[in-house]
């Protein structure tokens, strides 16, 4: 049951935005962006590659996951 929520503002490059959060108990170490970030940045999400992309003043931004590139 969520009874909390944080406004978390973070950066990517020149990309900065604030994420309105609910609060759980869990293990994660990454920001997770979910649907309702999406669809107001209208992100576009490449299944294939796992990249979401979308226009931020003007620019294209892409995000990509650092786990979803493969070394060589």
């Amino acid at each position: 049951m969520v009874n909390k929520q944080v406004l978390i503002t973070f950066a990517v490059r020149k990309y900065q935005d604030e994420v309105l959060c609910d609060v759980l108990p869990m293990e994660a170490t990454n920001i997770l962006l979910g649907m309702p970030w999406q669809y107001d940045s209208q992100v576009l999400h490449d299944d294939l590659t796992n990249k979401m992309s979308f226009n931020f003043q003007g620019h294209k931004v892409i995000l990509k996951s650092l786990f979803s590139q493969r070394s060589s």
